[in-house]
């Protein structure tokens, strides 16, 4: 029997670089180093340290791409 659309399937993966913690909210302060156009190597590495633990780096370093975005899938994934 097909049943593609389980919703069992849906499993959230704190691994993913999709995956949003509560404690990472829009706009929230991720680096004390402000980019001021002359400080680039210091807050580069700032922000590089920061998103390192939370897997985030991908979407900065063009690992993650928009067609890879696209092809994740289900939206409701992504809005999980």
């Amino acid at each position: 029997m097909g049943d593609d659309n389980k919703v069992s399937d849906f499993i959230i993966d704190s691994r993913s670089s999709y995956f949003l913690h509560p404690s990472d909210p829009p706009g929230a302060l991720i680096t004390a180093t402000c980019f001021d156009g002359k400080n680039f190597d210091l807050w580069e590495k700032a922000v590089i340290t920061a998103w390192t633990p939370n897997n985030k780096v991908a979407f900065i370093d063009g690992t993650i791409t928009k067609s890879d975005m696209k092809k994740e899938g289900n939206p409701a994934q992504m809005n999980a």
